[in-house]
């Protein structure tokens, strides 16, 4: 059959992400191979959800580099969401553990947060990766703050790691690579 080069009514990518939505218990999902690593959808998942004028708060400490210059705490060039108008703010982990007290001041003070990200895996920090017990544990509390807040999950490393994922707990958008768990993190030669 002919086709427009665009990917409509490829029912095998339809089917897919019809599964994966199924899995993770959400309405859609986008499991696509035009997403070439979990920074790029992690990028996506941000530019699609912010404006300018609105606040990304990072509920767990500073994000990895990769996603430093995507937000613009780092100089990468232009096109952060700090170019954009979009404003950034982080509340640093006490003890390995989410500061619930410095969230609930900062959300509360602050009406442009829209987009709380609780970056589940320890990335290159020396703290433990997050349950989707706590995460969820935070969403509930972000939410309880702030019912309108959007709580996204980065979920690189953590997808299948768990019966239950943080979609699961009342995230309104989880993120992730799917090369990790999924695909490469699985085989037993690495």
């Amino acid at each position: 059959a002919g086709t427009t080069g665009y990917g409509y009514d490829d029912l095998g990518r339809d089917k897919l992400e019809e599964i994966y939505a199924e899995i993770f218990g959400t309405e859609d999902a986008l499991v696509r191979i035009g997403f070439v690593n979990g920074t790029h959808a992690i990028s996506c998942a941000l530019y699609g959800a912010l404006k300018p004028g609105d606040t990304l708060v990072y509920a767990v400490g500073a994000p990895y580099d990769t996603i430093q210059g995507v937000i613009g705490i780092t100089d990468k060039g232009f096109g952060s969401l700090k170019d954009y108008g979009i404003n950034y703010r982080q509340v640093e982990l006490v003890d390995d553990k989410p500061d619930l007290e410095g969230m609930a001041r900062l959300v509360r003070e602050d009406p442009t947060v829209k987009v709380v990200m609780i970056q589940r895996s320890k990335g290159y920090a020396t703290r433990p990766s997050f349950s989707v017990d706590q995460i969820g544990a935070l969403i509930r509390f972000c939410k309880e703050i702030k019912p309108d807040v959007k709580v996204m999950v980065d979920n690189c490393y953590g997808e299948f790691v768990e019966r239950i994922e943080p979609s699961d707990m009342g995230a309104d958008m989880v993120v992730g690579s799917l090369i990790k768990n999924p695909g490469g993190g699985l085989a037993p030669i690495g």
